[in-house]
């Protein structure tokens, strides 16, 4: 019934009813004294009908006011925090209006312009997907391109701080860390070499420059190409830089290995040649029928065999490292052999196979090629089969067709040719040499024969999906917006979008750190610019080293078996570490989780003491210490979706905090909450939340 009258008129009726039940009470407190009243003593009983009347009042009062909050105070605070949701938080879901059900027109006024505001975002979103689709298409392409570069690419800013990096450059730096963005290029390169190329491309206004520099971890040794990019894209007029990486390791040692050979070849030569020379010298002086010097002879000559035969040892275990060779799936292996063949060339049937094989690709393709052209002069066959085997560790190459086998002497004539196409008029043998390998032909059943090829190195690969929306193996991850952000170690008087947060979440074996219950997962997403970074990533289980109450795998799922051998906090407390470092933490009661870390640091050898914004604070600021501030609930009043079989995980609810902040940054920023200084001072002063948070914990 009182949900159809109007606002000002229900204000009325809350201070009418006040009036009038204040009248009736003075009344009756009135009409108290007058009945018990002694005519000799009037004013006792006046005194206590206006005691009476003033507790009532009172009484009254607190009555009406508590309607009054419950109803009127409450539901404005809580219809303008749904507003302000809806208006900076970007929540699409409409307005629970049956809060402000007394609030008169004010609910459905206020429903009908977040319907409208709604719309207007709707439409608005609409035509942006439409005149963006084109862009973001080509975004896309340009990120599967570069993902599947073999080559490590990092882009730097003029202050050296990493803006994109693809997958190969993480494999490359894998030993020191990974690339993450924002973050300065010299936690993962040495710092020397880089500087100076860089200050001498400035100052010689050259465009590039070939450096070798090491990680910081492992002391690989990389050849970086580095590259000034445009002045528009850096600081100012400052540009920054391209690097692309390649680990040269490798080649050095072997480089390194082979001159060793040859230095030792000259060295273990040396004296045994000249000692057998002054030997035969000796000879020719007509001591020739000397037994004694025939001895010497025959010794010095075993000897120079023995050593002989020691560097020939040598060379043979180390020739097929010698020759540049790299990984190609099979089947680009078996495209390149029908391209090599031409179209009017013989028949090549192929299954799929799903190897990559470790070869010198173009060698192999021009002897297999060589192989298949000398069997259709020999009249053998127009058709052939390409099988690639698994044969671990390698892999099987069988050439096969209908008819009978290559002669051995005339495979051996066609090995000792130079092959076609090859620049440097090498033979199929010495191809066969380089791979370590050999060829030779067999008689298959049902008539059928075959070249077969062994090649020592290969792995199995998963199909390629052309149709999937992101390469997993090989992620690109940029955000050039980076270029231009001059970087400030202080976090004071910065903006909220201008500080890089780490969002985590742990799952624990219980609820008490100090009474001896440990993490069991920590999990961990960056966000830069306001926007998580895809592929930086941590979500590791981790061995409590105790056993995990069942009560709690009830919880988040993960049970004793799930940890077993999985690292200690010591091992990923020091990766997660590394993660933070420079950033502002984030996560949905912090005092709870940080605990654990506080109470391990010594075996992680690092203090968490990063400043902490907590989510749980942020929304008493936002929406007022009488709401529900659960994760479930923030999620429920942002429209933000946690899938079921991630809730209570740590990764699920670790997504789902950095949701909500990023719905909630526009919202403290509407509030004059936008930069960093100006959130912690609010947190602080919200000390009563604050201190039951941490009264939860001990």
């Amino acid at each position: 019934m009182l949900t159809g009258l109007s606002l000002r008129l229900r204000v009325f009726l809350f201070f009418a009813a006040l009036a009038l039940g204040s009248d009736a009470l003075i009344a009756g407190g009135l009409w108290f004294a007058a009945t018990r009243a002694d005519p000799a003593q009037p004013t006792a009983a006046l005194m206590t009908g206006g005691i009476i009347a003033a507790f009532l009042v009172t009484g009254l009062v607190l009555a009406i006011w508590r309607l009054f909050d419950e109803n009127v105070a409450k539901a404005i605070e809580r219809l303008s925090s749904e507003l302000r949701a809806r208006t900076h938080g970007h929540v699409a879901t409409g307005i629970d209006t049956a809060p402000a059900r007394y609030l008169g027109d004010l609910a459905p006024a206020a429903g009908a312009v977040v319907s409208t505001l709604s719309s207007a975002r709707d439409e608005l979103d609409l035509t942006i997907a439409e005149q963006t689709r084109r862009l973001q298409e080509q975004t896309a392409q340009l990120s599967a391109l570069l993902s599947d570069v073999q080559a490590g690419l990092i882009l730097c800013s003029s202050a050296h701080r990493v803006v994109f990096y693809n997958g190969p450059a993480v494999g490359l730096l894998q030993g020191s860390g990974r690339p993450r963005l924002d973050r300065s290029v010299f936690d993962l390169l040495r710092k020397a070499p880089i500087q100076r190329t860089y200050q001498r491309l400035l100052d010689t206004e050259d465009n590039d420059a070939e450096l070798l520099v090491s990680t910081t971890g492992c002391g690989r040794v990389i050849a970086a190409h580095m590259r000034l990019v445009s002045g528009a894209l850096g600081i100012g007029s400052v540009p920054g830089y391209v690097l692309t990486l390649r680990d040269i390791s490798a080649d050095l040692r072997l480089h390194t290995e082979r001159e060793r050979l040859l230095s030792d070849m000259v060295g273990a030569l040396r004296a045994p040649a000249a000692g057998l020379r002054a030997l035969l010298d000796m000879a020719e002086d007509g001591r020739d029928n000397d037994p004694a010097l025939a001895a010497d002879i025959r010794r010095e000559a075993l000897d120079l065999t023995a050593t002989v035969q020691d560097i020939a040892a040598r060379h043979d275990a180390q020739e097929d490292t010698w020759w540049p060779m790299q990984d190609v799936r099979a089947s680009h292996l078996i495209d390149a052999l029908r391209g090599q063949l031409g179209d009017g060339g013989p028949t090549i049937s192929a299954p799929t196979v799903f190897l990559r094989l470790h070869c010198d690709a173009f060698a192999l393709v021009n002897l297999l090629a060589a192989l298949i052209e000398r069997v259709v002069d020999e009249g053998l066959a127009q058709a052939f089969t390409i099988d690639v085997t698994d044969d671990s560790p390698g892999a099987l190459i069988t050439i096969g067709w209908q008819g009978t086998p290559m002669a051995m002497d005339v495979l051996q004539a066609e090995l000792d040719e130079p092959v076609r196409d090859s620049p440097l008029a090498v033979t199929g043998r010495e191809i066969l040499d380089f791979h370590n390998t050999d060829i030779w032909p067999e008689r298959l059943p049902e008539g059928r024969a075959a070249l077969v090829l062994p090649l020592r190195e290969a792995e199995r690969t998963t199909p390629i999906n052309l149709a999937a929306d992101k390469i997993a193996e090989r992620p690109t991850v940029f955000d050039f917006d980076l270029l231009n952000r001059v970087p400030d170690g202080s976090k004071q008087g910065k903006r909220l979008r201008e500080l890089t947060y780490v969002v985590f979440d742990t799952e624990t074996t219980g609820l008490d750190p100090k009474g001896g219950d440990e993490i069991v997962q920590i999990a961990a997403v960056r966000l830069v610019n306001g926007k998580l970074v895809e592929g930086e990533t941590l979500d590791q289980l981790v061995d409590p080293e105790r056993p995990i109450p069942a009560a709690s795998t009830k919880v988040h799922g993960i049970d004793d078996a799930m940890v077993k051998g999985a690292p200690k906090i010591d091992e990923v407390g020091a990766r997660f570490h590394r993660i933070c470092e420079h950033a502002v933490l984030i996560a949905h009661n912090a005092p709870f989780d940080l605990a654990f870390f506080h109470k391990q640091a010594d075996r992680i050898g690092a203090r968490f003491d990063h400043p902490v914004f907590d989510t749980v604070l942020l929304s008493a600021i936002l929406f007022g210490q009488g709401e529900t501030h659960t994760l479930d609930a923030l999620a429920d009043r942002f429209g933000i979706v946690i899938p079921e079989e991630a809730r209570h995980t740590a990764l699920g609810d670790t997504i789902a905090t950095a949701e909500v902040f990023q719905r909630m940054i526009p919202m403290l920023e509407a509030r004059g909450l936008d930069t960093f200084d100006a959130v912690l001072d609010a947190m602080q002063k919200n000390s009563r939340l604050m201190r039951e948070m941490k009264a939860r914990i001990g």
